[in-house]
């Protein structure tokens, strides 16, 4: 047992090829997740998301996957140094190349600069009908069938105070499937 037993998160990890792994024990530190699967292909630039109990979800990005090999009564382990993503980087990766994926119409890139431009945001329905069809990739059941009904409830309260409750129901009943509902949170969000 031994140092698994501090394990008390549930993460998910998120390869940059969209592949997913679920329910994966760890241990979350503010820049350290400690995981004793030495299974598990933990790269760097790789993805790895908690739920909370609030219904928000951190989201880290592994900077060194931090592998140890099995040393006499220590089992084989990451200590994997990760930031969080939305979390200011720190000065000595300021070098590495930034690579900007820009989505949506409302998307734009300042950098050193001030953005004095006006939005105006149309916000479209229809969004729900592509995350229906998206959610059909989910294999547990119950978890799909709980989806589609938050979904449909979002669907019939946008633009009232009560599309806050149930898109926290939503991003909390789907935390382990972050690849499949990620591109659809900003447009999600844009109802908020």
């Amino acid at each position: 047992m031994g140092f698994l037993s501090m394990c008390n998160d549930i993460v998910t990890l998120v390869k940059p090829d969209g592949t997913v792994i679920e329910k994966i024990k760890a241990n979350v530190q503010p820049e350290m997740i400690f995981i004793y699967d030495n299974k598990l292909p933990l790269e760097e630039g790789d993805k790895i998301y908690r739920p909370l109990p609030n219904g928000l979800v951190e989201e880290y990005d592994v900077i060194d996957r931090g592998f140890y090999a099995a040393f006499h009564q220590i089992q084989a382990h990451y200590q994997a140094k990760v930031r969080k993503s939305a979390s200011i980087k720190n000065e000595k990766f300021q070098q590495i190349t930034n690579i900007y994926n820009l989505n949506g119409s409302q998307a734009r890139v300042n950098i050193s600069s001030n953005d004095n431009s006006v939005n105006t945001l149309e916000q479209n329905p229809e969004i729900f009908d592509h995350i229906l069809k998206a959610l059909e990739k989910i294999s547990d059941k119950e978890v799909k069938a709980d989806a589609i009904e938050i979904v449909s409830e979002m669907k019939g309260v946008v633009g009232k105070p009560a599309f806050k409750e149930k898109y926290q129901s939503f991003i909390s009943t789907l935390a382990n499937h972050m690849a499949i509902i990620g591109p659809f949170l900003p447009a999600l969000t844009s109802f908020l």
